[in-house]
């Protein structure tokens, strides 16, 4: 029977690439199938692994049967090295192919690997810094696109002394257009190694307009979302040479605030400063104060407040919401007291005298 089916195919020869790329199709289709199933049973945030490899095994592994496929055709209907110069080509261009499937393969479990796990800390209510993750895939990225050049160059018959070479002369050339993007990419690793801020948190350039909450840390620039909901795009490199204020870092918010009475209201000053010191002490969100008498002012007394407002309970960020809410307790507070002394708050003022400029008259004779 194999004998006879052997015979009509080599009889019929256009026969077997039907029913090879028939078969490819059916098992294509079957494979679909099979991945779309287990992985509607697969949730992200709980089968992290298994989700992961098979949803980046789906696409790169239908590919590599179709090439296969197709390997298996271009063999049977030509058969190696009856056409020399087409095996010369052909050849590589299969390895090529295979190591770009395998590379696509195991970038898409990386990324999907990373945001499983990130659904999965979601889930699970967990703190994560999500920067280390995101530059932990960054350099699996690096390292799988390397060695996939390194491999294809190999398929190409480029020896990499000779490419290290001519890079060394155009690197030179080089350089000096793409410094920037140089200056970029190493201000991107800066951000990685130290840390200075990671996704999610507010940043601030002092003297400029940009501030807003860090999105996304890429290879050349940080997406950063404007607290007037504008988004910002920072080249990297901007970080190594700015100072940078990280907002969600900060231990306290600082009120610096003066109360203002009239010169009338001297004798009750001492009594108002007690009683406001014994109002501080009363407040858990405050890590340290001082409420005194500052000056004697050109219109006013001024009693001054400085003050830092901690989270509460201690050791989280203030959000600025809260540090207002804050301010306004304190400021509110005081000026109760101060009233509740029958003293008169004042604001800032200017007195002008004005002059009459009606020339004096002259005695009469």
């Amino acid at each position: 029977m194999e004998q006879e089916l052997s015979e009509i195919i080599e009889k019929n020869i256009w026969i077997f690439p039907i029913v090879a790329l028939l078969i490819t199709l059916v098992l294509n289709r079957a494979l679909h199938w099979f991945f779309g199933w287990r992985l509607k049973k697969l949730q992200p945030g709980q089968h992290v692994w298994r989700h992961a490899l098979l949803a980046s095994l789906d696409a790169p592994l239908r590919t590599a049967i179709w090439l296969l496929c197709l390997e298996i055709i271009r063999r049977k209907m030509l058969p190696i090295n009856k056409q020399p110069l087409l095996d010369q080509i052909i050849a590589p261009t299969v390895d090529i192919l295979s190591v770009v499937i395998l590379a696509w393969f195991v970038l898409r479990f990386v990324e999907y690997s990373k945001n499983n796990y990130l659904a999965y800390i979601q889930s699970q209510q967990q703190e994560t810094d999500q920067t280390a993750i995101d530059a932990l895939a960054k350099i699996a990225w690096a390292f799988v696109l390397i060695f996939a050049a390194i491999a294809i160059l190999q398929q190409l018959n480029i020896p990499l002394a000779s490419l290290l070479a001519f890079g060394g002369a155009a690197g030179i050339a080089a350089g000096f257009a793409a410094q920037t993007l140089v200056a970029n990419l190493l201000g991107g690793l800066t951000i990685y190694a130290s840390r200075i801020f990671k996704i999610g948190e507010d940043i601030v350039f002092p003297g400029t307009d940009l501030a807003g909450t860090v999105q996304t840390i890429g290879w050349r620039a940080t997406k950063v979302l404007g607290w007037n909901g504008k988004p910002l795009y920072v080249p990297n490199a901007l970080f190594n040479s700015s100072n940078m204020v990280n907002h969600s870092r900060l231990s306290h918010r600082t009120i610096n605030e003066n109360i203002l009475l009239r010169y009338e209201d001297y004798n009750k000053v001492r009594d108002i400063i007690s009683e406001g010191n014994r109002f501080l002490e009363a407040q858990t969100n405050l890590k340290y104060f001082v409420f005194q008498f500052d000056s004697f002012g050109d219109r006013a007394l001024k009693l001054m407040l400085y003050a830092w407002v901690q989270a509460d309970p201690p050791g989280q960020f203030v959000p600025f919401a809260d540090f207002m809410k804050a301010k306004q307790t304190l400021m509110l507070g005081l000026a109760d007291i101060a009233l509740s002394h029958n003293c008169t708050l004042i604001l800032p003022t200017s007195t002008i005298h004005l002059h009459d400029k009606t020339p004096p008259r002259l005695p009469e004779a």
